[in-house]
């Protein structure tokens, strides 16, 4: 049938390249044509169901009939397929989402593990490796020099000395009258020289307090309170409570040592207890500060001597240990205060 006339072809006209077709589809279209009141209007085409096309817009699958129809899915794909997770027919299960959710998790953590494994680790820089040694040898240095200055060498050897007197009984005695005397701003040195319990001691380690603390060598500890105080010869006398038969040592009853003399002392040099050491006398010297003349002794005195008792050599108290000096002479020496000027000072206060 020709398109444009409506009018039927003789069969033996058809074009034999063309392939046989059904013309009977052709004449039902013609037919209706015929039937209609004017051929040239056309009727609007309109889908049977707005609502599949509404869903093919937003992103839907269509129905298993109508999807089939338009070819959107192969024959040989499954029903089941056909649906996506947001279809309401089809909702998403929480529980499959969350297992997918670990599942990925694992696997992203598991390819870093992987890849941090695999990559050759680095070991520190020359730069870094030399300023770690830099530091480390920086700190041993700065730990040594404060060793040094809280322990000078030559202090070494005042503890060999102490073990070389303290096996002398005399000096094993004397040590036991030897104590501490303990105020909130720190320690220094006494003795005893009663059996009551007076103790004679430094002025500046007591100064500022009218009680203080003092320690045995036993560690058995009492309070004393501040009878007595010297600040122009740097000495105190204190006085112990309810105490009785304790060591003591005896005072001498006039300074009578020469130049050159061999003394002996005991105190609580550097933060030690109880350390015996020797010296020779060297004479008296004026400082400042000192009513009267104090003594110059050849003798390794530290920080903590202060208040040490200096014996003769018969083991009676010459006078107590107060400084060091650095003489233009004689170099660094010790000082003590004759015990002269201890009953000087009470003559001059009764």
């Amino acid at each position: 049938m020709d398109g444009r006339h409506g009018e039927q072809e003789p069969e033996g006209k058809k074009d034999a390249r063309l392939p046989e077709h059904d013309d009977s589809r052709d004449r039902a279209f013609v037919g209706e044509l015929e039937d209609r009141d004017d051929p040239y209007e056309e009727d609007i085409w309109e889908p049977d169901d707005w609502a599949v096309w509404d869903a093919i817009a937003e992103g839907d699958v269509l129905e298993e009939e109508e999807s089939g129809e338009d070819g959107f899915y192969g024959d040989d794909e499954p029903d089941e397929q056909q649906l996506s997770p947001g279809d309401p027919e089809n909702p998403a299960d929480p529980e499959d989402e969350e297992i997918r959710r670990l599942v990925l998790e694992a696997q992203r953590e598991a390819l870093l593990k992987e890849r941090t494994e695999a990559a050759p680790r680095r070991g520190p820089s020359f730069g870094t490796k030399a300023m770690i040694w830099i530091i480390s040898l920086t700190m041993v240095v700065s730990t040594f020099a404060f060793v040094l200055e809280l322990f000078p060498l030559s202090a070494v050897d005042f503890l060999r000395t102490s073990a070389q007197l303290s096996q002398q009984e005399t000096v094993q005695a004397q040590k036991e009258s030897v104590v501490s005397v303990v105020t909130p701003d720190g320690s220094g040195t006494g003795f005893i020289i009663s059996e009551d319990g007076t103790i004679l001691t430094n002025h500046h380690v007591i100064d500022g307090y009218d009680r203080v603390s003092v320690v045995l060598p036993d560690d058995r500890r009492f309070m004393a309170d501040v009878t007595e105080s010297y600040p122009e010869s740097d000495m105190a006398v204190l006085e112990a409570e309810d105490e009785s038969g304790l060591p003591s040592l005896e005072l001498a009853d006039a300074y009578r040592l020469q130049e050159g003399e061999p003394v002996t002392f005991i105190g609580n040099p550097l933060s030690f207890r109880g350390v015996a050491n020797k010296g020779k006398v060297i004479g008296p010297v004026r400082v400042s500060g000192m009513e009267e003349p104090v003594i110059m002794m050849e003798a390794p005195v530290y920080r903590g001597n202060s208040g040490s008792p200096v014996l003769d050599a018969e083991g009676l108290v010459a006078g107590i240990v107060f400084a060091t000096l650095n003489h233009e002479v004689e170099g660094t020496v010790g000082l003590f205060v004759p015990v002269d000027e201890l009953y000087r000072q009470r003559r001059d206060n009764e």
